[in-house]
């Protein structure tokens, strides 16, 4: 019903036909059931004016125009600009892409020229601006209405030396922070393409201490003191018995030694701390023997390094649960053993090798200085000729495995302050073969 018609017909004609119009609004069309015609009405809502809408909108009459909804219009910034340029330098920054975006459309985007401005000639105040640079970190900046940015770029490239203490450079040392990690040349230099925009900078080298350096400190050199580590070994259950211990951190204080190796995992596939660890609790290999972050805060506070040794892939525990994950017998069937009756874990099985992954991260995030490899090898005695690995086995293959588990190892050890050490064979030194073992000195 369209109001302002009605009003112009109570206008035009009077009093009479104003009744006669209205009577007809209010009373509606005759039905042939009063009951009907009254449920209808007590069913229908009314406007604050009292005549009857059914909850529906009005109707506009024919010949007069609906009111359309009003659009919103984006306020529009009009010759937008703006400079880009190095956080370090202060110089302006070229080949920045700048991108206007409005939620999930994509706008327009112009790249910054020598002088490293750039310009829009209408972007909405809603609208995002995204900078983005190969080598440099994005940045994202609402518009907002404001018409000039002036915007400085932090690069991702870290650059610097390497030196010892005498200002030598450091060949081959290690540089890492966050998932950035390169190696220096002769002359010590290094340069991380993909560095973080905050955390640390670790620095490592064989025959060195570790050196962690704030991103927020760095300067461009890094220095490291030489180390050299002598240590003993002990086993859990000495680890285990204070008295023990602290015999041992005794000795150490009062000697040259200023190390000691901690069994993480052994031989027979032990976990001899409660860890985190999920798989080990899985297959029934925790043994909980010493609490581990006590011994290791009574060995830092005397300033001993500390080394976790993780034997590998002699673990008869592993084995003997996850047979799947074992070397297999191929004449008797089942688990193959050693002479003397050990199973061992399938060196090229992925899953194995993530499992002992995971040790040594928890190691290391527990805060052992060093972690130490042993067993990181195929079997050297047993009948060989029935060991089954589920593919093809030789010198090659064997040694590809091995250097991969090494590869995958390493990889998340780098960029942590810990080492990364292994044991093996004498004979890798003279002997150019894998010794069918899979250890060859070039490769491990």
């Amino acid at each position: 019903m369209n109001y302002r018609v009605i009003d112009r017909l109570i206008l035009g004609v009077g009093l009479i036909l104003s009744a006669v119009v209205v009577a007809a609004v209010v009373i509606g069309p005759f039905s042939d059931s009063d009951d009907h015609e009254q449920a209808r009405t007590d069913a229908t809502p009314t406007t604050a004016g009292g005549l009857a809408t059914g909850g529906l909108e009005p109707t506009p009459t024919a010949g007069a125009e609906a009111t359309p909804e009003p659009t919103p219009t984006p306020v529009m910034v009009q010759a937008l600009t703006g400079t880009v340029t190095d956080a370090e330098t202060g110089e302006p920054l070229q080949g920045v892409t700048v991108a206007a975006e409005t939620g999930e459309r994509s706008g327009d985007s112009v790249t910054t020229g020598d002088d490293g401005r750039f310009e829009f000639d209408q972007v909405p105040a809603t609208a995002v601006l995204t900078f983005t640079r190969e080598g440099y970190r994005t940045i994202e900046q609402a518009v907002d209405s404001q018409a000039e940015f002036s915007i400085a770029m932090q690069s991702t490239m870290l650059a610097g030396r390497v030196l010892d203490t005498d200002g030598q450079p450091i060949w081959d040392a290690t540089v890492a922070s966050g998932d950035a990690l390169t190696w220096t040349d002769e002359d010590g230099a290094f340069q991380l393409d993909d560095a973080p925009g905050e955390g640390n900078l670790v620095a490592k080298a064989p025959g060195y201490a570790a050196q962690i350096v704030p991103l927020t400190e760095f300067t461009g050199d890094v220095t490291l003191e030489s180390k050299s580590v002598r240590g003993i070994y002990a086993t859990a259950g000495a680890t285990g018995n204070q008295d023990r211990l602290n015999e041992l951190m005794d000795m150490i204080d009062r000697t040259e030694l200023n190390s000691i190796v901690l069994d993480i995992k052994d031989s027979a596939g032990l976990v001899f701390y409660n860890t985190d660890v999920d798989m080990a609790h899985e297959i029934g290999a925790v043994a909980p023997t010493y609490d581990v972050e006590n011994v290791l805060q009574q060995l830092q506070e005397r300033d001993i390094y500390t080394i976790a040794r993780i034997v590998i892939f002699e673990d008869p525990i592993l084995a003997e649960a996850r047979p799947d994950l074992a070397i297999q017998d191929s004449e008797e069937g089942g688990v193959w053993r050693t002479f003397g009756g050990l199973a061992w874990v399938n060196p090229y099985r992925e899953d194995v090798w993530n499992y002992n992954i995971a040790l040594m991260e928890e190691a290391v995030e527990l805060g052992f200085d060093e972690i130490q490899l042993d067993y990181m090898r195929f079997p050297s005695d047993g009948p060989l000729n029935r060991a089954d690995y589920g593919r093809e086995s030789n010198a090659e293959t064997r040694d590809q495995a091995i250097s991969d588990f090494l590869q995958a190892a390493y990889e998340v050890i780098a960029p942590t302050h810990a080492y990364l050490t292994g044991d093996v064979f004498g004979m890798t030194l003279w002997d150019e073969t894998d010794g069918g073992i899979g250890q060859k000195l070039v490769t491990v």
